[in-house]
Order: C-alpha cells, then sequence, then structure tokens
C-alpha cells in the first residue's frame, strides 16, 4: 500500500530521535509507539501490531493508526484493520487522517459500499467542509476509478469555493481521462490559487501526447491572459524540449518583483539543459529590470556559451549598468575577452587579455589564452594559434590541438584530440563524423580543405572537399555531401546538383545518400520544380524507410500535396 512508503521514513525517524532519550530515563518503560517503531523497523510486523494497538489509547492515535495500515499491509491483512478504523472514525469524526485512512482501507479492501457510506458519515460530520471530499477523490484518483471520483468531485463543486478548491483533483481526473485542454483549464485555477501546485501541474500536464499538446497551449493561453497561465506554460515548453517556446510564454511579463522572479527561474532551468539563448534573453530582461553585477555576468556567459558575440559586447560595453564591485569587473573583462575571440577578432582579444595581467592568476590567464587561440582558429591562423597556446598545445583538452592538427593534415591525432575535447561544438562533431569514415592518418589536402573553410574561402573549400572525396574513397560520401552542402549554402545550386546525383548514384547505400536526397527535394522545392521535389521524396521514403529524415520527408511531400 502507498502510505507504507510515503509515511514510513518519518516516522522511523521521529522513533530514532525519541528513542534514546526514552531510554536514557533511568529505567522508565519505553512508549509504546516507539516501542511499536522499533519492532517495525526490525521488520517483526506482528509484534509491532501489538504494540501500535496499545499507543492508539494516548496521544499518538494518529501516529499508531498509521503504523497500523503499514504493519497489516505488510503481512497482507489490511481489512483486518476495518472494524478498528470504523471505530475510531466514528469517534473521531473531524480527524482528517483517521477518515481517511478508514476510506483508504475500505477501498484497498474492495468494500466499496462500505466506502461510500464511510464518505457519508463524513460529510454529516463536516457538512460545509471541502476536506472530506477531496480526499476520497484523491483515493479513487489514485486508484484510476474515474467515474466515481467524478460524481464524488461534482457534489463538492457546489459548496462554497469547490470549484477552486477542487481544482487540482479535477484536473487530475480530466487528464486522467485524456480531455487535456479541460485539464490544463483546471491546472491554471488550481495554481492561481495555490502555487505550490505548479510542480504537479507540470508533472501531470506533460504527460500529455505531442498531438495533445496545442490544446493544452490554447487552454493555458486563453484570454483572459494570466501570469499564471504564461508560467505553466513556459515550464511545459521547457519540459517539452522547447526552450525558445519556454521562453515566449513569460518574456512579456510585466517587469515587477513577481515576474523578475519568475525570469530568473526560468533562466536558471534553461542554463541547467544548456539553452543558453533563452538564458541569455531571461537574464536580460531581469537586468533590465535591476542592474546587479551576478545578472550581467550571466548574461554575458550565456551569450557567449550560445556564440552570440555581439550581444555579449554590447551587455559588457554598455554604460547604463557597469559591474560594480572589483571581483565583477575583473570577471567582466575576462568574458569581454572571450567574446572577442568569438566574435572573429583575436587580435582584440590578445590586446585585452594583455592588458589584464592576470601574473596572479595564471590559470585564469590559461583559460584566456585559450579563448584567444580559439578566436585564431576560427580565423585559420594556425601560427597565431599555436603561438598563444604555447608550452600548454601539448596537454590541451579544449579542441585547439585537434584543429590545429586537423588544419595540417594529421588525421589520426585530429581524432584524437577532438574526442578529448570534452562536449565537443556542432562542427566538431561533423570533422569527427567524417574523419570515422576514413582509415587514412594523413591527408594534407583534407586538411587545407577544413582550413579554407575556417578562413572563409568556401569556393576553395568545397573544390577541396571534392578532390578530397578521390582521394579518400572510404570517406567519399561524407565528402560529397559536405561539398554540395556548402555549394547550396552559397546559393549555388548547379554546382551542388552533380554531387547530390553523385552520391546518390554511387554511393546509395551509404549513410549520406537520404541526407543528398533530401538536400536535393529542398532545393527543387525552391525552384518550384515540384514534380522533381516529389519524385526526389518518394525515392528517399521507399529506398530508405529506416532513416531518421523519413518524417521530414513526409512533411515536405504533404506540403506538396502528397502522393
Amino acid at each position: 500500500m502507498s502510505v507504507r512508503h510515503l509515511r514510513r521514513a518519518a516516522v522511523v525517524a521521529l522513533a530514532l530521535a525519541v528513542a534514546p532519550s526514552a531510554r536514557a530515563q533511568g529505567g522508565d518503560p519505553v512508549p509504546p509507539l516507539v516501542r511499536a517503531l522499533d519492532l517495525e523497523q526490525r521488520g517483526r510486523s506482528r509484534e509491532a501490531i501489538a504494540a501500535f494497538r496499545e499507543a492508539l489509547g494516548g496521544r499518538d492515535m494518529v501516529a499508531a493508526l498509521l503504523g497500523l495500515e503499514r504493519a497489516y499491509a505488510d503481512l497482507g491483512r489490511s481489512d483486518s484493520l476495518v472494524p478498528l478504523a470504523d471505530s475510531l472514525a466514528r469517534a473521531h469524526p473531524r480527524e482528517t487522517l483517521v477518515q481517511t485512512v478508514r476510506l483508504r482501507t475500505l477501498l484497498y479492501a474492495r468494500r466499496d459500499g462500505e466506502a461510500r457510506t464511510a464518505f457519508r458519515e463524513w460529510t454529516r460530520a463536516m457538512p460545509d467542509q471541502l476536506v472530506p471530499y477531496r480526499e476520497y477523490a484523491r483515493l479513487l484518483l489514485d486508484a484510476s476509478r474515474f467515474a466515481e471520483a467524478d460524481s464524488v468531485l461534482s457534489a463538492g463543486v457546489v459548496l462554497s469555493g469547490g470549484r477552486t478548491a477542487l481544482a487540482a483533483e479535477r484536473a487530475r481526473l480530466e487528464a486522467g481521462r485524456g480531455a487535456w485542454a479541460a485539464a490544463a483549464t483546471s491546472w491554471r485555477l488550481a495554481v492561481e490559487a495555490a502555487s505550490f501546485q505548479l510542480p504537479a501541474a507540470v508533472y501531470s500536464l506533460g504527460e500529455a501526447a505531442e498531438a495533445q499538446r496545442d490544446a493544452v497551449r490554447g487552454a493555458l493561453a486563453a484570454p483572459p491572459a494570466s501570469r499564471t497561465g504564461g508560467e505553466l506554460l513556459s515550464a511545459l515548453e521547457l519540459q517539452w524540449g522547447a526552450p525558445a517556446a519556454a521562453w515566449s510564454a513569460i518574456a512579456s511579463l510585466p517587469s515587477d518583483s513577481a515576474g523578475f522572479a519568475a525570469w530568473r527561474s526560468f533562466a536558471e532551468r534553461a542554463a541547467a539543459i544548456e539553452a543558453w539563448l533563452p538564458a541569455r534573453d531571461a537574464w536580460r530582461a531581469a537586468l533590465r529590470a535591476r542592474c546587479d553585477d551576478e545578472l550581467l555576468l550571466r548574461a554575458a556567459d550565456a551569450s557567449i556559451r550560445g556564440g552570440d558575440a555581439p550581444v555579449a559586447l554590447g551587455l559588457l560595453d554598455d554604460p547604463g549598468c557597469r559591474p560594480r564591485r572589483a571581483p565583477a569587473r575583473r570577471m567582466a573583462a575576462g568574458l569581454r575577452v572571450r567574446a572577442l575571440a568569438l566574435a572573429g577578432r583575436p587580435a582584440d582579444a590578445a590586446r585585452s587579455l594583455d592588458s589584464l595581467g592576470l601574473a596572479d592568476d595564471p590559470d585564469l590567464r590559461r583559460t584566456l589564452e585559450t579563448s584567444v587561440a580559439w578566436g585564431w582558429v576560427r580565423a585559420g591562423d594556425v601560427a597565431r594559434a599555436r603561438a598563444q597556446m604555447g608550452d600548454a598545445l601539448d596537454a590541451d583538452t579544449s579542441g585547439v590541438r585537434g584543429w590545429l592538427a586537423l588544419y595540417d593534415g594529421d588525421l589520426a591525432a585530429a581524432r584524437a584530440a577532438l574526442r578529448e575535447s570534452g562536449t565537443p561544438s556542432r562542427e566538431a562533431v561533423l570533422v569527427l563524423s567524417t574523419l570515422a569514415r576514413t582509415r587514412a592518418t594523413r591527408s594534407e589536402l583534407l586538411g587545407r580543405s577544413y582550413l579554407a573553410l575556417a578562413r572563409g574561402d568556401s569556393v576553395a573549400a568545397a573544390a577541396g572537399f571534392e578532390r578530397a572525396a578521390i582521394e579518400l574513397t572510404d570517406a567519399a560520401p561524407a565528402l560529397l555531401l559536405r561539398a554540395a552542402e556548402i555549394h547550396a549554402a552559397r546559393g549555388d545550386v548547379p554546382r551542388a546538383e552533380p554531387l547530390w546525383r553523385t552520391l546518390l548514384e554511387r554511393h546509395e547505400q551509404s549513410a549520406d545518400a537520404p541526407a543528398a536526397e533530401l538536400a536535393w527535394a529542398r532545393a527543387l522545392i525552391a525552384r518550384g520544380d515540384r514534380a522533381g521535389a516529389r519524385a526526389r521524396l518518394e525515392h528517399l521514403i521507399l529506398t530508405y524507410p529506416t532513416s531518421a529524415l523519413v518524417p521530414q520527408a513526409r512533411r515536405a511531400l504533404d506540403a506538396l500535396g502528397g502522393a
């Protein structure tokens, strides 16, 4: 029975706290409840039952009754508690826990008629109270007995305040039945009345299938607009893996104390899942409401981690909100070095780093030197990147060593170093996926191609990947696809199409073929060739039915009118 797990730890902790003092009083008898809990903890449920019964007559009646419920459940004799629970409930008609144990015991013993009678007796003892309706409905919901729970709740809502007070139970009922829009409306009401219900609402509504989520969104955003609806929707979108939508749900909150708290809470949660740009937006909103050193630093850091250097620099250079404390000013200066390097201004980043000195903090200086080296790597300036890293290059695990090895054509060293670089960037993942396709240990041609790409010479990079596909035949499909992607990104589809065709004709069974097919179809759609695009999409779906790209192909085909 669930109560056994819910209350055992707390009650045993109480016993352990009370027992030493009880035994320390020079031979005084141990209280029956403490003795019962000790016996229960040692697995001696039969003896514990006798001790719990002994404790029922004192001030520990409720704890003793709960202990009896657990002990009888351990022995598979829950129905043995029924006469005692009935007696205690009638003697204490307004004691909520006693009444709840009685109902729970009767339901567990499948004595449904007696449970309904017990519920009626409780409501007669408390005619204007909603507690009996709430507790009985919860027990029925726990047992998935939705029709009976609906009847109980319908009777309760006619009482004063019943609609609001029972909204959470009504929401659970509607969610259990799959009525997600109604459940969302009820949860919104429940959370508006009691904000502590928010986690329960998110947990419940989070179970909605993807096809039902728009109904939930509509119910939470329905007029009149409310802070509660926005916060609940935001928490759900974050749980559903849509951090940008989660931020949009609360972005327009008033910048009062409640809005500030909501933005800060969201930023923490978004940062925890590395949704850096939505987190950055929330920190910025909070920063506009209140200039604060921590908010500024976290907003700038999230911008950098999200790859948005211009916003980071704008935050750090804003004269209207400067760091006030010396440690914060130092951290802001370090963030500015990182932002300049990310923005493709490694020379400025190097000068800013030199101006900081940091002789007293060699670890921070080394971290920032690595950031500057990354700037030179992105710019394709191998010599300056090596000079910036100095002797630290051999022990580097940030990825700089891997990229420099790649540019040198040392594929074996690049593989090893990029794998060791912690959480690799998207670009590093693409490189590793290509390197995994070839057994070659060196290729100056491939290294020069990646170096050209880093320097922004996409024409030379694409041509290099095409030539490398001839040299590294085992990686040819991946290299042809990369060359085609570069041409397509430049808008030069006529140069991409022959590569897609070659890949599909000569490497039809490769892992890259479905991606080539989909990219070609999208290019044809953009050109207005609907028939050609339809043929490519149909070929992808029929030829590669297990590909992860099939859903995207189906959606594109549906947009064309299907087939």
